[in-house]
């Protein structure tokens, strides 16, 4: 995840390296930084998941005319099991395609993100994470193809800077690992840059 987010903040600087001299106000690109919390749950009783989860993530879109956008996000969220009985993290990402209802200062957004997520699943069995003693725990991989839709509004505080919040839903495409899957609805807090 760390390895995509540098990636993504090399293409936002050499985007704005290469139209610093530009005279146009005609936006290429938007992107920045969220973070998220969220409540969700899955479908068994050992381990169970069915609380909150918080997380980080970022995104990237390019213009394709008055209304549409293209790009790609990827977030990770993270559930403790209790105290110290372990971990579930999804870190997830995709192609993103959004609709913007109005170039106003408030903007409505549209859209929806098909890509794949992958669940580090860490749960204790019997023992104890906060001593240095060997604990019986299992450790849990598994992907799933995503589509995820979200509504956004965007708040403009400058030309070039927006605040958002956003509320989303994961839907998972695997079957295989379907009751493993926490599913649930994320709010988004972030900010985007416009060049």
């Amino acid at each position: 995840m760390l390895h995509s987010m540098k990636k993504i903040i090399f293409i936002i600087l050499l985007f704005s390296a290469l139209t610093s001299g530009a005279q146009t106000h005609r936006e290429l690109f938007r992107g920045g930084m969220f973070l998220h919390t969220g409540y969700v749950k899955n479908g068994l009783d050992f381990p169970k998941i069915d609380g909150m989860v918080s997380g980080i993530g970022g995104k990237i879109t390019f213009r394709l005319g008055n209304h549409f956008r293209a790009g790609t996000e990827g977030y990770v969220s993270n559930y403790g099991y209790g105290q110290n009985e372990g971990q579930y993290k999804l870190g997830w990402g995709g192609l993103l395609a959004e609709y913007q209802f109005s170039n106003k200062r408030f903007t409505p957004v549209a859209g929806v993100t098909f890509g794949g997520g992958k669940v580090h699943d860490l749960y204790m069995l019997k023992g104890n994470f906060t001593d240095n003693e060997p604990d019986e725990a299992i450790y849990k991989i598994y992907s799933s193809a995503i589509v995820n839709p979200h509504l956004s509004v965007e708040y403009s505080i400058s030309d070039h800077i927006n605040l958002v919040g956003k509320i989303d839903n994961i839907f998972y495409l695997s079957t295989r690992a379907n009751n493993n899957l926490a599913k649930g609805t994320r709010i988004y807090f972030g900010i985007l840059f416009m060049r």
